[in-house]
């Protein structure tokens, strides 16, 4: 009987003390200090006042009570001498009390006691970090480095207390440092340097430059390996530094004696930004290295592609060029792409369908063709019927490439192209269909492209008002890509004519704007883009608009002031645009940053 009421007892009194400490540490977060005090020196009184320490400890710094925070402080030293962030809170308090010269004393003996265990640094270097004591924290890393040359270096901890300390260069430094000794952790450190450069602002580029810089250093110094090298590549392409990235790409091929994938690599991204000079650069250098180089075709149909992207192609140069070629590379399977290419020059370009026609069917018809590469050649011989006006043989040949290759990107792209004949042809409903299964096509461009024309339509097909007007854009879109540019005009205005309130205003100014750059009447081409920022600034042009316009007076005017401006403005008014990256660049160099 008297052990069951001692049991008891002890239950109850265990139960009293948990409920007092849930109560002690509510009134600790909600800042009343002087009640949990009252509490926690009832309940540090038991053996277990460990379990109390830290909120108790905290409770009496917050309100200010050093004194007593000291004694509960070596009371926890006198219990645990080697646990080393009790010295710390001793030495914080120290510091609170204005007692420089016992502080200093308490962190020589912390010092004293990471020299026999220098594995306790993390924990007392932490705990400094907690008081933001950063300069003391690095001192012990520091400290333990020099007694061991063995002992492992660190880095990561020191960089991080450099970037407390606003020290950016040598928090650049251990980072790098530490991918020196530790190259496969580079992943690691690319996450590092990437939040570090993610902090950057339009003002201030001193983050590339510091990242910049020491990536230099350390690719200077590099012997066996070229880990730095091609971080220095990466480093340009974040900061859209195309062309640094190219002669860097360069300098490492030549170094490795390598086969030019890097530079191949590299031409596709800059073909995706429309850098075309820089890609044709690549192809060429690429060509350049002989015909034994396995790029050395592929370099060809894709230099060739790009230099018929570019504005002020001499389209009878490329044209001979493109014959040149062919005649060298002849025609098999292995250049089925560069016939296709051509194909498609000749149609859109120097519009002969005729011409193209026959390219493509003899391509077709070359033995053992890739089914890829026929696919391929199927679908620019549609993009032909389509610009001749043979509408079904169109969808015949998108037809037989979805059915072949219904669920792989080719497959997509010929049902998006079905997609947008239904919409040239007012076939809207039907086409939404299609766009709505597209729009989570695994191909970026597809889904993107898919996107942006499901939008088209619902944006501006209301179910409560007519249809016409969207049915004439689509016809002058039809004309558009028919290169019956002067129709399309007049299908255009007569829509701003008789629906001139229609929510497709900005659309039809901004393909006039495309009908006029093709047609290089720049003034023309200003004027609407103009139209679109002054007038239909709250919809989704604005900022294609506003980039173009910043183009044009770069580029084509040589108005650099207003160019800059443009640039400004997307950078200030346009948040999230996908022209802010190329703003930035472009907005620094016209301002004369150093880059």
């Amino acid at each position: 009987m008297r052990l069951t009421f001692v049991f008891l007892f002890c239950v109850s009194f265990a139960f009293s003390q948990s409920n007092d400490s849930k109560i002690a540490y509510q009134f600790y977060q909600t800042g009343e200090y002087e009640k949990a005090i009252e509490i926690y020196k009832e309940l540090s009184k038991g053996a277990n006042f460990t379990y109390y320490y830290h909120p108790y400890f905290q409770c009496l710094v917050l309100s200010e009570n050093f004194s007593e925070a000291k004694k509960l402080t070596h009371r926890m030293i006198n219990r645990n001498s080697n646990h080393l962030p009790y010295q710390v809170d001793l030495f914080m308090i120290y510091r609170k009390m204005s007692e420089e010269r016992i502080a200093e004393k308490t962190l020589k003996r912390i010092k004293d006691k990471l020299e026999k265990h220098p594995n306790h640094v993390v924990n007392v270097s932490n705990a400094l970090i907690r008081y933001t004591f950063y300069q003391e924290a690095l001192d012990c890393y520091h400290f333990v480095e020099s007694i061991d040359k063995n002992i492992s270096k660190y880095q990561i901890q020191k960089a991080q207390l450099y970037q407390y300390l606003s020290d950016d260069e040598k928090m650049v430094d251990q980072y790098l440092s530490y991918l020196s000794e530790n190259p496969t952790q580079k992943i690691t450190v690319v996450n590092y340097l990437q939040r570090y450069l993610d902090n950057n602002g339009i003002e201030n580029n001193k983050n590339y430059i510091f990242v910049k810089n020491g990536l230099l250093k350390y690719s200077q110094n590099e012997k066996d390996s070229y880990i730095f090298s091609e971080l220095l590549i990466w480093l340009f392409m974040q900061n859209n530094e195309f062309n640094l990235a190219y002669l860097q790409s360069k300098a490492l091929d030549k170094r490795l004696s390598e086969d030019g994938e890097r530079l191949f690599n590299l031409a596709e991204t800059f073909l995706d930004n429309s850098y075309f000079d820089l890609s044709i650069k690549c192809y060429k250098y690429i060509i350049d290295k002989g015909s034994d180089n396995y790029y050395y075709i592929d370099a060809h149909v894709n230099m060739l592609f790009a230099l018929g992207k570019k504005e002020d192609v001499d389209l009878e140069e490329l044209n001979n060029l493109y014959q040149k070629t062919i005649q060298e590379l002849g025609a098999s399977n292995n250049t089925v792409l560069l016939l296709n290419n051509y194909a498609h020059f000749t149609a859109f370009s120097l519009s002969d369908l005729s011409s193209a026609q026959k390219i493509l069917e003899s391509a077709m018809e070359i033995p053992n063709i890739n089914k890829n590469d026929k696919a391929e050649c199927k679908l620019v011989y549609a993009d032909v019927m389509l610009l001749s006006g043979n509408i079904w043989s169109s969808l015949l040949y998108y037809s037989q490439v979805e059915k072949e290759h219904k669920e792989g990107p080719l497959g997509h792209e010929a049902k998006l192209r079905r997609a947008k004949i239904s919409y040239y042809q007012g076939d809207f409903k039907w086409a939404q269909s299609q766009l709505d299964i597209l729009k989570s096509s695994t191909s970026k461009l597809i889904s993107n492209d898919a996107m942006d024309l499901s939008l088209l339509i619902t944006d501006n097909l209301n179910l409560d008002t007519t249809a016409i007007p969207m049915e004439m854009y689509a016809r002058a879109d039809l004309l558009f890509y028919q290169n019956k540019f002067q129709k399309s005009i007049v299908t255009l205005d007569s829509i701003l004519t008789n629906y001139s309130h229609h929510t497709l205003v900005d659309e039809i100014y901004f393909r006039k704007y495309q009908i006029y750059v093709i047609q290089n009447d720049i003034d023309k081409s200003i004027e609407m883009l103009e139209n679109i920022v002054l007038n239909y600034s709250y919809d989704v042009l604005k900022d294609d608009a506003i980039f173009h316009l910043a183009q044009i007076y770069e580029n084509k005017k040589q108005d650099i002031e207003k160019a800059f401006k443009y640039y400004e403005t997307i950078l200030l008014e346009c948040k999230g645009s996908i022209y802010t990256a190329e703003s930035r660049k472009k907005y620094r160099e016209l301002r004369g940053d150093e880059l």
